[in-house]
């Protein structure tokens, strides 16, 4: 009896040093920048010209960060995104390549946020990168195929500590202080097909494809066809878009991916507007009726709201502080009436 009662004491002490070891394993972890591990091209129309264009994307270097070039022009160099590259917000977002436009980045940016992807050069044969069918699923699809490759530098991570908000004619993002990041997102549309959709993502990159990745953008018939006759989304289609009608509904023939594709995909929208930060994040964002405008005026007031948060860098065991970059005056307008706290 004796006997049997150390062997289960000496089970319960073996499994409990397991638990242990583990626990500490865990919080010793640490994680790694990643980029590519071999280059890829995607080809694919334009949602605004309608024009063909090509993305190759190659590994880069720890602390690269997520950089795109124009290689239509000569003498082009790669840019680092940041939301003070920013130039316009209409129907996308485009960013300023020394002085040359490139839109519709956000579910490039987003893909390589969503599967840890920290440094990787884009390089596009003009104006726009391909739209794809709408979401960041071929993005995600053609990582996946290339490889991620962990590098030996440490990641950076954002560390809300105090909470920081804007609001803006009704739209409003805020967030607070939390062990991991996510998002919870408020979209209302006055349309049967959308209506009121509200939902929470915490994220995960084993989960973001999934859960968030292959949700696609939206729009309505009336509204493509009006911008159709100024000129604008030549490339929108049934092929690269979910289309409604006010009457008969969506027009996608496979219809949804998710019964609340719509608010999904505004949550990959933001993945992609603040990934422009540059940094891991760690805290809970509220967000309500928010688009790309938004997304990138909050972007910048966190960066700013400096003794809101702190820098995690782990290479050197410590805390530290990073000023955010210069802002882009060609761009300023962009916060005028906006109002932004930050306790």
């Amino acid at each position: 009896m004796i006997s049997l009662f150390i062997n289960k004491l000496s089970v319960s002490h073996f499994l409990l040093i397991i638990l242990v070891i583990v626990k500490m394993a865990s919080q010793g972890a640490v994680d790694m920048q990643k980029t590519i591990a071999k280059a890829f091209t995607i080809n694919g129309v334009g949602l605004h010209s309608g024009k063909d264009f090509q993305a190759v994307v190659s590994p880069a270097p720890c602390n690269t960060g997520i950089q795109f070039k124009r290689d239509d022009v000569l003498h082009c160099d790669y840019t680092r995104i940041t939301p003070y590259n920013v130039s316009s917000t209409q129907l996308a977002t485009t960013i300023d390549c020394g002085g040359l436009p490139i839109s519709t980045i956000e579910h490039f940016s987003a893909a390589f946020y969503g599967l840890g992807i920290d440094n990787a050069y884009i390089s596009v044969s003009g104006t726009e990168v391909p739209i794809l069918d709408g979401s960041a699923k071929i993005i995600m699809e053609h990582i996946e195929q290339a490889g991620i490759k962990e590098q030996k530098e440490k990641r950076k991570v954002l560390k809300v500590t105090r909470p920081v908000s804007i609001e803006y004619e009704g739209k409003t993002v805020e967030i607070t202080p939390c062990d991991n990041f996510q998002i919870t997102f408020e979209l209302d549309y006055p349309h049967p097909a959308i209506g009121r959709q509200v939902f929470t993502y915490n994220y995960d990159e084993n989960t973001f494809h999934k859960e968030i990745g292959i949700a696609r953008t939206f729009g309505f018939k009336r509204e493509v066809e009006a911008l159709w006759a100024m000129g604008l989304a030549k490339g929108g289609s049934l092929d690269n878009a979910i289309v409604l009608d006010d009457e008969k509904g969506v027009l996608n023939q496979e219809g949804l991916r998710f019964a609340n594709e719509f608010v999904r995909h505004k949550i990959l929208d933001m993945f992609g507007d603040l990934a422009l930060i540059g940094y891991r994040l760690q805290g809970s964002i509220k967000a309500s009726k928010s688009g790309h405008q938004v997304n990138n005026v909050f972007a910048r007031a966190l960066l700013e709201a400096t003794n809101s948060y702190v820098i995690e860098e782990e290479k050197e065991n410590k805390t530290v502080k990073e000023q955010p970059a210069k802002v882009c005056t060609a761009y300023e307008n962009l916060t005028q009436n906006i109002a932004i706290s930050a306790i």
